[in-house]
């Protein structure tokens, strides 16, 4: 069935589309390399179209090992740096506001309203519906606040 197959340089450029477009879909940065090296190998098939399906991927693995250990270095020495380091910490974001109560401090809890939605605080006092709390640190998804 596959004994008519010839390994050339679309195979290997399709590959690589391939695997950039699996990056898109399961970034972890490791299947962009291997694309890297699908091209590099394109390239030298197109050069040569004689080589033979085994040299091809022995070239392949070598390249892949390498551009994949090459990118993790060099990641691992300039990580990439979110413009927001506050991202995935949402309760973070708040810290230093001043919001009013939603509903009443008993027993050190509460709720003040965010945006469109009811966020559990805590405090060591008691206050009253309206009164403003300042967020003072976040625990999870419980905001820590001071009168």
């Amino acid at each position: 069935m596959f004994d008519d197959f010839v390994f050339n340089h679309w195979f290997w450029f399709i590959l690589s589309l391939c695997l950039f477009a699996l990056e898109m879909a399961v970034p972890g940065v490791i299947f962009m390399w291997l694309a890297f090296a699908g091209i590099i190998v394109g390239g030298v098939v197109l050069i040569d179209p004689s080589m033979g399906w085994e040299m091809q991927f022995i070239i392949f693995s070598v390249l892949g090992i390498i551009s994949v250990y090459a990118g993790r270095t060099y990641l691992r020495k300039n990580p990439i740096e979110s413009e927001d380091d506050k991202l995935n910490d949402r309760g973070a974001r708040y810290i230093g506001n001043r919001y009013n109560l939603e509903r009443p401090m008993e027993n050190g809890e509460g709720k003040v309203r965010i945006g469109d939605s009811l966020w559990l605080v805590r405090g060591d006092f008691t206050a009253d519906v309206g009164t403003s709390v300042k967020v003072v640190g976040a625990d999870g998804v419980v905001l820590l606040v001071e009168e």
